[in-house]
């Protein structure tokens, strides 16, 4: 798996995803936003399947960010593991690892939503890389 790094902004929070493939920066980039909100448990969990379409790499990674923080918000769930299997320039379909929270599990930031905002999905000379941003 690649690398992260927190971007600030002036309302919002970004994140810099980058690794050697696209999968790679995907899975990265969910891993970003679990440990940014705090929802990150690495371990055993119920995998869940997630699949979504959109026109490109950056929608599918707003879409499939969304999911991931829908899972979250609806279900009060932390992620543990993350896998992306099968990825096209309009697909992705991939598995979750989840557990539920409980109340003296502790989250930081309250993630609002995933944005549009300086969003890019790029393969660079080093690999790839994400830039997202996500309403806080």
């Amino acid at each position: 798996m690649g690398d992260f790094e927190i971007l600030d902004h002036t309302a919002d929070v970004g994140l810099l995803a980058r690794a050697a493939t696209v999968i790679e920066v995907f899975e990265t980039a969910t891993r970003g936003l679990a440990d940014l909100a705090g929802i990150w448990r690495a371990g055993d969990g119920e995998e869940i399947i997630i699949e979504v379409e959109a026109r490109d790499h950056e929608g599918l990674l707003v879409d499939w960010l969304s999911e991931v923080l829908y899972l979250h918000d609806a279900r009060n769930l932390a992620l543990t593991s993350v896998v992306i299997d099968d990825l096209s320039s309009t697909h992705i379909r991939g598995r979750v690892g989840t557990r539920s929270l409980t109340e003296s599990d502790e989250t930081s930031i309250g993630i609002k939503a995933v944005t549009y905002h300086q969003l890019a999905v790029r393969e660079t000379s080093e690999g790839w890389r994400a830039t997202i941003f996500f309403d806080i």
